[in-house]
């Protein structure tokens, strides 16, 4: 494998990459590899099976005719070019790769389908999606010593006892935290000795692992027993569990933490990862999709993108295939043009079956099988003005989907485009998992770094072997 502009040569091949042309244009990735290889993790992120076959679309999204050339007209030269790069890179990739086009997999075991309405709370992943909501509020609506404060109050009205009792009951119902280092990075005697000294402190929905090894974090009501959330946190992550629409309560904590530890306030590079409204793909309950793109997109604006941007950062935010949205990122008062941003490349991330199918009709009107990720520089001084360039480079990656909604992570496909890809600082804003390194902001920025997300990596054991499911919590 060889490295090209940007280069960074690297002594051993990035494990989560199966096949890597020269020029660095074409890449086949395994995102479950990816994503645990970011966080420095040896053991597994449990997944779905790879698809094996293309995806027939459904009646509901088989257009009108008049609905259809609606449709396609407008983006039929884009998705033209596209095209033409997306069936070289996989011709190409045929006649190197011969296996699966994706890693073994432990398979995350899928609950009963049920409708909606029906899902009872205890389902662990709709209870750990209503507590992330939860703790991402947390400081908003509670504050670190509100119960603390009610007590001092109530006491000094002469309270009664029934407003006693309320106060007990608020701080019963306050979430701690502790943590102490993960067990793989540890040997049996180091686990027990940290067992007792592991510290506890309130939750704030903030977190900050300064250390060069993983730390093991749990989440749990103060005084009550049975109710407990294990994540693992990789080595010098940075963690804001905050909705990313109160952009204010964000600005305040990461003016905190970053006093607290003397973190950067500007960024290298910042991705985004936004929640488009997509008919087939909604991120149910995850932010605010009333409004449609408009709202986003003065959402986004309201976010000041550009007072985090280091000079010359690099950004990257993902569309995906709705007419509008280049627009909102690269047209006259578009995203990009307010961040003083010029795009510089576009990634095409291919969605494939395991023998590099496109996972849909690459030609269907609805639903395209391929997503952006568009790329740009800001500004290197406060008084340049950025321009798209005029030769924008185009780069194809290819990855078996995964759980709904999880893209591959690019960390090591960006590092070279940094100064010094030992030393730089990201924000990924909408993450749904930590990154080594990397400071992540989003109201579901743990969910897969919950334990039970993951298990341990046994070799000779076959993918069905190795399937494991979600129990009770």
């Amino acid at each position: 494998m060889a490295y090209a502009d940007p280069s960074a040569a690297r002594s051993t091949p990035w494990p989560a990459v199966i096949y890597q042309n020269a020029e660095r244009d074409i890449i086949l990735i395994d995102i479950p590899t990816s994503i645990a290889a970011a966080q420095g993790r040896s053991d597994i992120l449990l997944s779905t099976p790879p698809l094996e076959v293309p995806i027939e679309p459904k009646e509901e999204y088989r257009p009108k005719a008049s609905r259809m050339r609606m449709t396609q007209t407008p983006d039929f030269a884009q998705h033209e070019e596209y095209k033409a790069l997306i069936e070289q890179a996989l011709a190409e990739i045929r006649t190197h790769v011969s296996s699966p086009w994706c890693a073994p997999r432990k398979f995350l075991a899928q609950a009963p389908h049920r409708r909606y309405e029906d899902l009872a709370v205890d389902h662990p992943e709709k209870e750990l999606e209503s507590r992330l909501r939860e703790w991402a509020a947390w400081r908003e609506s509670k504050g670190d010593n509100t119960a603390f404060d009610l007590q001092k109050m109530m006491a000094s009205l002469g309270a009664t006892s029934e407003y006693e009792a309320m106060a007990a009951d608020a701080v019963t119902q306050t979430w701690m935290v502790s943590y102490r280092p993960a067990r793989e990075a540890m040997n049996g005697a180091q686990a027990a000795e940290t067992v007792a000294h592991a510290q506890s402190e309130p939750w704030t929905s903030t977190f900050h692992n300064p250390e060069d090894l993983s730390l093991e974090l749990a989440i749990s009501r103060q005084a009550q027993l049975g109710q407990e959330y294990r994540f693992t946190i990789p080595p010098r992550s940075t963690l804001f569990l905050s909705d990313s629409t109160h952009s204010d309560a964000f600005r305040t904590s990461f003016r905190q933490l970053t006093d607290e530890y003397t973190l950067p306030r500007h960024f290298d590079l910042v991705l985004l990862d936004p929640p488009w409204p997509n008919r087939s793909a909604k991120r149910k309950g995850a932010y605010e999709q009333c409004g449609g793109v408009p709202y986003l997109k003065k959402m986004l604006l309201r976010m000041d993108i550009d007072s985090y941007l280091e000079h010359n950062a690099l950004v990257g935010i993902w569309i995906t295939n709705k007419k509008s949205l280049r627009e909102h990122v690269l047209g006259p008062g578009g995203l990009f043009e307010t961040w003083n941003v010029g795009l510089i490349e576009e990634w095409i991330w291919i969605k494939t079956t395991t023998k590099g199918e496109p996972m849909f009709d690459i030609d269907d009107p609805m639903r395209k099988p391929y997503e952006v990720m568009l790329l740009g520089r800001a500004a290197p001084s406060n008084w340049t003005t950025m321009q798209h360039s005029p030769s924008v480079k185009r780069r194809v990656i290819v990855a078996v989907p995964d759980i709904h909604s999880r893209k591959p992570c690019l960390k090591e496909l960006l590092e070279p485009y940094m100064r010094d890809p030992k030393d730089y600082s990201a924000l990924e804003i909408f993450s749904r998992y930590l990154v080594a390194g990397w400071t992540s902001w989003g109201n579901e920025a743990l969910k897969y770094n919950w334990d039970k997300y993951w298990a341990a990596n046994v070799l000779g054991q076959s993918a069905s072997e190795q399937t494991l499911p979600i129990r009770s919590i």
